[in-house]
């Protein structure tokens, strides 16, 4: 049988370029508001900045790297406060576990991990939501939904226009409006 829409699966008819460009000015301003220090010191660490090289060329955008440092970060912020995100409970102490973000600083070694990965595809999860996706499967297939954002939903295409966060030398947050 052969496929009517080519080589290339057509975007989801659910894709919508400018309401994705406003939700990623939304989570610009979000992690600007939260993050914004501990991204000041990432951008002095060599290590890091040769790090965020990979993740470039593996197509990321900023916000995508900035939403794995925010996820990391409040991960490490539940540890630090014994929230173990075992219960119902939990999951809501670490929403109060969000504002005290800001201010919170970590040494670059903590975003050289594994856990720095896992957060980008922990991103990735959450993103569907916003999309107007419900997650009806407990065992979602990670996999599946990168590609489904990468290919349908043009997820890893778009970003605001701005000189890269983590290049050489660092970038600046995205001019944003209102």
């Amino acid at each position: 049988m052969t496929s009517i829409t080519g080589s290339t699966a057509p975007l989801h008819r659910r894709f919508d370029e400018k309401d994705s460009l406003r939700q990623i000015g939304n989570r610009y301003r979000a992690m600007r508001d939260n993050i914004a220090e501990q991204v000041r010191v990432l951008q002095t660490d060599e290590r890091f900045l040769d790090r965020c090289e990979g993740f470039y060329q593996s197509g990321y955008k900023d916000w995508h790297i900035l939403a794995a440092i925010f996820n990391l970060m409040l991960h490490l912020k539940n540890q630090e406060l014994g929230n173990s995100l075992r219960t119902r409970e939990d999951w809501e102490r670490s929403k109060q576990t969000m504002k005290q973000l800001k201010g919170t600083l970590y040494p670059a070694d903590k975003f050289l991990t594994k856990d720095m990965e896992f957060h980008f595809t922990g991103h990735a999860l959450t993103c569907i939501l916003p999309y107007g996706f419900e997650n009806r499967v407990p065992a979602i297939s990670s996999e599946n939904v990168i590609k489904f954002l990468r290919e349908r939903m043009r997820h890893f295409d778009l970003d605001i226009p701005h000189t890269p966060m983590f290049g050489r030398p660092p970038g600046d947050w995205p001019k944003l409006y209102p």
